[in-house]
């Protein structure tokens, strides 16, 4: 049988990008945002803050790679042809879709940040 990541790789490799944007780790599309706050936060003269996002990101890391443990060393409880089968095309094209534009947007996050925030006034 095999697992999730044995049958389908570029399926399995969905939920990772998925939770590791959740937990907004880079190279992932939350992550550029997310950096911007912690920033802000030490800007502002609230290190200890940004300190306490640090290890709530932590947490929620430790959280969200409980979920994928399953996908790439656990073989399914279910045997047979309908075992680890993709629901459809268009589910597959749209998960491949989204974890796509996760990615590229955490990679050009420099570049899109500021079109998102507008201009910057001081």
């Amino acid at each position: 049988m095999g697992t999730l990541a044995a049958r389908h790789p570029g399926l399995a490799a969905v939920p990772v990008v998925s939770l590791l944007g959740l937990a907004g780790t880079p190279p992932t599309a939350v992550f550029p945002g997310k950096l911007q706050v912690f920033t802000a936060a030490i800007d502002g003269g609230h290190g200890w803050l940004a300190g306490l996002a640090v290890a709530n990101t932590a947490a929620s890391l430790f959280c969200c790679l409980r979920w994928l443990v399953p996908a790439f060393w656990q073989q399914p409880a279910q045997t047979g042809a309908e075992a680890l089968q993709p629901a459809g095309r268009w589910a597959a094209l749209a998960a491949y879709t989204t974890g796509a534009a996760s990615l590229a947007i955490g990679i050009a996050g420099a570049a899109v940040l500021p079109l998102v925030t507008g201009p910057h006034t001081r």
